[in-house]
């Protein structure tokens, strides 16, 4: 059908409004260009509520003054050695960073009156500053003069535990600092009630591990790699203990047999009768007139067998394979963790076994030690991620918190192997 005069003249009038609200749109885009490329970053993830919520409290650039962008930056303070620290400027968001080599120089003029020991790379290959342990008040006293550098303390439980470890360390004699720690002399003793085949057995570092979780009183994390003989040390540690009462191995289902013919191998006085393997809800030994010296049982059946484990009085737990009890970001943790973790508060003696008791991830570990040292690594697990975890979020349609990568390792690896773990080295990469 043929338009008419009228109608093509209202479509062309359309057409030109059209054309100028658009040509409007565009030049008032433009204007506002300069503003809109400073909060690009802050636009790009606001779909997401939680991540909107965290970009509303950073602060705006036209908030920070020139002086203040071109001075502030933080001083991260970590413990590196038994009886050392380093100091490491690092930035800070929203402050423009002047280099390491500038804000070092400032540290060392604020901090002349007390003497570095050193300078050292960190673990992230920044160039830091050490001090001795015994000054870190007073360096901490001349920091807090300066408005223009926030501090990242050592964490106060982190740095009192460390002291105390590290008077054993200056003078190479342990001295027990828990109730459960054992002296030098109980050491001695307990190990001499283990079979001299065993002991013969023992390789020089091996025997130094088992050492080691006797002075702990037998709750230690055995963190050698693959090979080495970490069954063999945690078979030792049992051993002292066999007197005071039955022993529980939790492992994976297909390592139940390896664990009994271990255990009647380094332990002659444990015969073949004294070890009950758990296959299913039948061998529960609930049903046993006596309870074996042994008990060795997967993952899965003890929390099948939930109730009666834990009803159970066990002298010692032995948790192979204990990496598998790592971390989730949910508030709860699934079945089979949660039954060792209620367990593991029950049992006087833990030893933990894992060859990757990190599994690259800080995070991961915290279950472990909790065990063995409840709170020394915070109260919660989320508290901990504040300390040794770079907490991100990461950008998903919900939106979650990501631990995925550590910080302050050096100072993690110190304090975990002055307290809970035998390893030559922690591996955080």
């Amino acid at each position: 059908m043929e338009l008419t005069e009228e109608q093509r003249k209202q479509a062309e009038a359309n057409r030109l409004a059209a054309i100028a609200k658009r040509k409007a749109l565009s030049q008032s885009s433009s204007a506002d260009f300069p503003h809109q490329q400073k909060l690009s970053n802050y636009w790009r993830i606001a779909k997401c509520p939680k991540l909107a919520q965290e970009n509303a409290r950073i602060p705006k650039p036209s908030q920070v003054s020139s002086t203040q962008l071109s001075k502030k930056f933080q001083a991260r303070i970590e413990i590196c050695s038994p009886d050392s620290f380093s100091i490491t400027p690092a930035t800070l968001p929203g402050f423009l960073y002047q280099g390491d080599e500038e804000c070092l120089k400032r540290l060392q003029n604020l901090l002349s009156d007390v003497m570095p020991s050193h300078y050292t790379q960190d673990s992230g290959g920044q160039k830091a500053c050490v001090y001795k342990l015994r000054d870190y008040g007073s360096v901490l006293s001349c920091l807090r003069k300066s408005k223009e550098i926030e501090i990242k303390e050592i964490p106060h439980l982190t740095l009192r535990v460390v002291e105390t470890f590290s008077h054993g360390f200056i003078t190479g004699q342990w001295k027990p600092v828990r109730p459960e720690h054992l002296s030098e002399e109980d050491v001695n003793e307990l190990t001499r009630k283990l079979p001299g085949t065993l002991l013969n057995a023992l390789l020089p570092f091996q025997l130094e591990g088992l050492k080691f979780g006797l002075r702990r009183g037998g709750r230690c994390l055995i963190a050698d790699e693959m090979g080495l003989g970490k069954t063999l040390q945690a078979i030792a540690i049992a051993g002292c203990f066999m007197n005071e009462g039955s022993i529980l191995v939790v492992c994976p289902a297909v390592l139940r047999y390896s664990w009994a013919e271990e255990l009647e191998r380094w332990l002659p006085f444990c015969l073949p009768s004294d070890i009950h393997l758990v296959f299913g809800h039948l061998d529960n030994p609930a049903y046993l007139s006596k309870c074996p010296r042994v008990v060795v049982i997967s993952y899965t059946m003890l929390h099948h067998l939930r109730k009666t484990m834990l009803e159970h009085e066990w002298a010692l737990l032995i948790v192979d394979e204990s990496h598998h009890l790592r971390c989730s970001r949910k508030a709860s943790e699934s079945g089979e963790i949660q039954t060792v973790l209620d367990l593991a508060e029950k049992v006087r003696r833990i030893v933990l076994l894992s060859g990757t008791p990190s599994l690259s991830r800080p995070y991961d570990i915290f279950h472990q030690i909790n065990i063995l040292w409840p709170g020394l690594l915070g109260e919660t697990k989320y508290k901990f991620a504040e300390t040794y975890c770079a907490v991100n979020f990461a950008q998903t349609t919900q939106g979650f918190k990501d631990f995925s990568k550590g910080v302050r390792l050096e100072e993690l690896n110190l304090l975990l192997s002055q307290t809970v773990m035998v390893c030559p080295w922690f591996s955080c990469t």
